[in-house]
């Protein structure tokens, strides 16, 4: 719901329509008995482009990560990007927030002000 809840206000920002402009794809199924959230964003970047309405290119945001690691790198820079290349789809990656001066000192606050709550 939080991750849904970020790319809705950040397509509000810049008037994307859900479906037409973006859509949220899920990475890194876990090994659960429990079924995984999707669409797999390996079957979403096939169908943007091979589907009836194919795109050019694709823009993907880990919104839920806030450092590269294997989900980000592999998941994405890897996978994702050779069915990409495989299907001619042009895929960027927006960077996650890794120590951004500007996030870590609004993190900051938040803690400080936890932490003296007077």
């Amino acid at each position: 719901d939080q991750l849904r809840a970020t790319a809705v206000a950040v397509a509000d920002r810049l008037g994307l329509a859900e479906g037409t402009g973006w859509q949220i794809g899920w990475q890194s199924a876990g090994r659960t008995p429990e079924p995984w959230l999707g669409p797999d964003i390996l079957e979403v970047i096939d169908t943007l482009a091979t589907g009836p309405d194919a795109v050019e290119g694709v823009i993907v945001s880990a919104v839920g990560f806030v450092a590269d690691h294997l989900e980000v790198l592999y998941d994405i820079d890897i996978e994702a990007t050779a069915v990409a290349e495989r299907t001619g789809l042009a895929l960027a990656r927006t960077q996650v927030i890794h120590d951004d001066p500007t996030v870590m000192d609004a993190l900051a606050s938040l803690v400080e002000a936890a932490a003296d709550p007077g």
